[in-house]
């Protein structure tokens, strides 16, 4: 799956060096503007007495124009904390593991998002995303091609002689087969400084992650010359040179949150309000979604042995050696029961092996 690279425990490599704080004013923006229609409850189970918090449906443009957060950049309210439930019933969390868990529940008030987290939770920063983040490096590729006019149905000729592909036949292995290779042309085909400072930012809802390390060993802050061709539109994009320099120290970051995000926000397109959904081509939406689902993530097992057999999944699974192992996934058992699950765990403290007995104490007590 990814590359290595050297780890650095900064929990907040980013830009904004105030980033902790503007989280905690979104936390309080939303709770304010959301107060009237915020359904707030016990939940039951092995979790009782967590809140509960109906994420809110969406934010107009002005109320956060002064703080420049879009409606999506941290959870709407602090998760509850699973640590306790999870050693109750026999799974204790590794050291340096994080969880961030969501259980979705329709009801007459409309739909609930129950937040939980464990360990670092869903703002900790300080693991390794590896292949896991490819997912916002082909919507960032997809989103640069739609400022053209394109969609992933384009060809993109490199003027370096490599053969003409459309772009969905780039990011499709790369989220369902982890090509390393595939990634590193998405990120040259968005260019560092455009992916970095126009589609990963607070307004669309990733203050936090940033990316600029290669995984096949192309030179990612050089993006070649190309030609975008569909149907009868040609658009010649010029070579460009990165000119700001990494927002992290090990070249790419996010956190639990931000890639939980990226995963439902392809998953449940079609059911979310506007401002919620990626400005693609459903086409898109629908592959990308098919390549999470095609992917061989570590949840199967923790899935089928908390939720009984059938249940579907949508991944993006990330492994660096020595380093961290982690996934990112939508799962929906054969009852229809729904849920967010995003881990890691070092290797240094069980990895890949861990992360799926973790997953499984996360899905028996979300789905108790």
């Amino acid at each position: 799956m990814s590359g290595t690279a050297a780890r650095t425990h900064v929990r907040n490599p980013r830009r904004f060096p105030g980033l902790f704080f503007l989280h905690v004013a979104l936390i309080i923006l939303l709770l304010a503007v959301a107060s009237a229609a915020v359904a707030v409850r016990a939940s039951g189970g092995a979790a009782a007495g967590l809140r509960t918090v109906v994420l809110p449906e969406g934010l107009r443009r002005e109320e956060v124009a002064d703080t420049g957060l879009g409606p999506l950049s941290g959870p709407p309210s602090s998760p509850g904390s699973l640590d306790f439930d999870l050693g109750a019933i026999g799974y204790l969390v590794p050291e340096r593991a994080n969880v961030y868990a969501v259980r979705l529940v329709e009801g007459p008030e409309g739909r609930i998002y129950e937040q939980y987290q464990a360990g670092g939770g869903a703002l900790a920063a300080d693991f390794w995303p590896a292949s896991s983040i490819k997912v916002l490096a082909a919507l960032g590729a997809l989103d640069f091609a739609r400022s053209l006019g394109f969609s992933g149905a384009a060809s993109v000729t490199f003027d370096d002689g490599r053969p003409s592909r459309t772009l969905r036949s780039i990011y499709e292995p790369a989220i369902r087969d982890s090509s390393n290779y595939d990634y590193d042309l998405l990120v040259q085909i968005a260019g560092l400084d455009w992916l970095n400072e126009q589609f990963l930012t607070a307004r669309n809802g990733f203050p936090v992650t940033s990316i600029s390390r290669s995984y096949a060993g192309l030179e990612l802050a050089e993006s070649p010359a190309m030609v975008f061709e569909e149907g009868d539109k040609r658009t010649d994009v010029p070579a460009r040179t990165a000119q700001r320099p990494p927002e992290c120290q090990t070249g790419n970051c996010s956190n639990l949150f931000e890639m939980a995000e990226s995963v439902r926000r392809i998953v449940l397109s079609d059911q979310l309000p506007v401002d919620q959904r990626f400005d693609l081509k459903a086409r898109d939406l629908d592959a990308l979604s098919d390549a999470l689902q095609e992917a061989d993530g570590f949840f199967p097992a923790a899935a089928k042995g908390a939720l009984g057999a059938g249940a579907r999944i949508w991944s993006k699974p990330g492994d660096a050696a020595g380093l961290d192992c982690l996934d990112v996934a939508f799962i929906q058992s054969r009852a229809g029961k729904r849920f967010l699950v995003a881990a890691t765990v070092p290797h240094s403290s069980g990895g890949c092996e861990a992360l799926g007995r973790l997953a499984r104490g996360v899905l028996e007590l979300l789905s108790a």
